[in-house]
């Protein structure tokens, strides 16, 4: 079984700090310039709140399953099958989205490449690591990891060496790139950046879908998470904020098709660069793993838990004999998001970035669960209910930042919506008597049986 250790190291590899910071970095950095530094630094605080959300209900109701066995004993089932079905193109697309930025950076490297060839063969192998025995596979990713911590060492270490301007004019005077030339910020665009930098610093609910192979989880995974989300917010942020600071030419650096790779070669060289490059290719590969590792465990309790037709179930519900892993699960979702990666980023993009799900659902759990006393006795989030109507404020900021963009986050919004809504419909007309059948956590043992 795992310890707090395993779980922290194999949550971090799957949020991974290098991917939040040269793929979502590079998105805000041409959404909003170098308002990016104040997105990231406010996000990032935001994220490290909305993480004790998890952590609560996370520890009083550990499971494989992710939040949805939490969602599943406070809000009840009819709220739940809905989000459980959400997740499954969310999924996908996170996986798909993942294979795809790895095949762009490995081009960077080697322009001859095949773009598909290394997506696919990169989902492939990462298949292959996922399946592994737990420990097997947190020793990849946590060699993987030690890369990545390499390659943000690299960055922040230039950074700090060739300070360019202060920090207090960065933040009070953000400008973008408006047809090649710089431009103030418009507050509009700090707004949805600021959203979009609370995304890149979160992932602390990783955890979670390792719950049911960490010894004595319940005492144990809400400390993790909390954890999780304050590190994950600091190694995100701060790379960011430091960039901007250091880059003597920000007119290049925002003009840039990768912004990173760019600051670096300026202010580094061109070895230093080449170098990083490598270790965020290593970084993305290592993000697949671990997401395949956990949305497989999500996969198999929705399976092992009865949520799906009888079939259906019994499929995704198998553990490996020889690995005693979801092989079966992990295999699925791996077709899955090859599949969904021939739909192209953009599209992906749409499918994923409107969904504000999780902080709605799990905002109103806590307070369900506080009322009840079935929260916040292994693990408490402070100055309640500050937390819940956080998740709630953020939520409604969410929604409305996603509504001013009308290129991805409203069709994104409207989507994911219709989406929600007929689960409901259809789980209200086949699935009500039905769902007398799920078992939400399965055997308390199996998983932990299983990895041992």
């Amino acid at each position: 079984m795992l310890g707090p250790a395993g779980v922290f190291l194999l949550s971090f590899s799957a949020l991974s700090p290098v991917f939040s910071v040269y793929i979502g970095g590079n998105e805000v950095l041409r959404m909003a310039g170098t308002g990016a530094a104040l997105a990231f630094l406010v996000g990032g605080v935001a994220s490290a709140i909305l993480a004790l959300l998890y952590a609560e209900i996370g520890a009083a109701f550990p499971g494989a399953g992710g939040i949805y066995p939490s969602l599943s004993a406070l809000l009840g089932r009819f709220l739940t099958f809905p989000y459980i079905v959400l997740m499954l193109p969310i999924t996908l697309g996170q996986i798909s989205f993942a294979a795809l930025g790895l095949a762009d950076y490995v081009r960077f490297l080697e322009p001859s490449a095949s773009y598909w060839g290394i997506a696919f063969g990169g989902l492939a192998v990462a298949a292959v690591i996922a399946i592994l025995n737990i420990r097997h596979g947190a020793l990849v990713t946590g060699v993987f990891l030690a890369v990545e911590a390499a390659a943000l060492g690299v960055l922040v270490t230039v950074a700090l060496t060739h300070p360019s301007r202060s920090l207090g004019p960065l933040l009070a005077h953000p400008v973008m790139l408006v047809h090649g030339v710089l431009s103030a910020t418009p507050l509009p665009i700090l707004a949805l950046a600021t959203v979009s930098g609370m995304w890149a610093c979160g992932g602390a609910s990783w955890a979670l879908y390792f719950a049911e192979e960490m010894h004595d989880a319940r005492k144990k995974i809400g400390r993790v998470i909390a954890w999780t989300g304050v590190f994950a917010s600091v190694t995100i942020a701060s790379p960011m904020i430091l960039m901007l600071l250091s880059a003597r030419d920000i007119h290049g650096v925002l003009s840039a098709e990768t912004p990173f790779a760019e600051f670096l070669q300026v202010t580094g060289g061109p070895l230093i660069a080449a170098l990083v490059s490598v270790g965020v290719s290593a970084a993305i590969f290592n993000s697949i793993v671990a997401t395949i590792m956990a949305y497989g465990r999500y996969l198999y309790a929705t399976g092992r838990d009865g949520i799906w037709p009888g079939p259906m179930s019994r499929v995704l519900g198998r553990l490996s004999k020889r690995f005693r892993t979801p092989v079966v699960a992990s295999l699925i979702l791996t077709f899955g998001s090859g599949l969904m990666a021939l739909l192209g980023e953009r599209t992906i993009l749409v499918l994923i970035s409107g969904n504000v799900s999780d902080f709605l659902l799990i905002s109103l759990a806590l307070f369900v669960g506080r009322r009840k006393g079935l929260t916040g006795r292994d693990f408490r989030a402070p100055a309640h209910p500050f937390v819940p109507v956080f998740g709630l404020t953020v939520t409604a900021l969410s929604i409305f930042a996603d509504w001013l963009d009308k290129d991805a986050g409203r069709p994104s919004i409207l989507l994911l919506m219709g989406l929600f809504l007929g689960a409901l419909v259809y789980y209200h007309f086949r699935l009500r008597q039905a769902s007398a059948r799920w078992t939400i956590g399965g055997s308390e043992t199996e998983m932990a049986t299983a990895a041992e």
